[in-house]
């Protein structure tokens, strides 16, 4: 399969988690490429099978959690009818956040599959998991 794993991040933990779940692909036999938010190469994304969108959740440590930078996330081309898998990082409490970058992405023409928000302590462990398990879905 052809995946482009897309992020944003701010301080680092979205970027180490997209090259995590790029090397996951790879190790798996994907052809894959990691790309910035702000340097989508739009063939590849257009010859994409499977698209990994990722930011961080932003918000208070109880309450208003949200995907951040969701201007940079809606610059993403349209994604229509790809097959999208959303992922965030989180520090604290995710809340709901991952679910809503995955209503952004529908609204964005995603095809959403997957969705779900990685601790930034634990990415080596739930980064390659979380691709593993949205390859595997794929590929049934």
């Amino acid at each position: 399969m052809n995946i482009v794993v897309i992020h944003q991040s701010r301080t680092g933990n979205t970027r180490r988690a997209a090259e995590l779940i790029g090397g996951a692909a790879e190790a798996a036999g994907d052809t894959v490429a990691v790309r910035p938010v702000t340097n989508i190469d739009f063939k590849e994304l257009a010859e994409a099978d499977l698209v990994f969108v990722g930011t961080w959740v932003d918000g208070l440590i109880l309450f208003g959690h949200r995907p951040g930078d969701t201007g940079r996330v809606r610059s993403i081309p349209k994604l229509w009818n790809k097959r999208v898998a959303a992922f965030m990082t989180h520090a604290f409490n995710p809340g709901s956040a991952a679910d809503k970058l995955a209503g952004l992405l529908e609204e964005h023409g995603a095809d959403v599959v997957a969705a779900r928000s990685l601790h930034r302590r634990r990415l080596d462990a739930e980064a390659p998991a979380f691709a593993d398990e949205v390859l595997a879905a794929a590929r049934s």
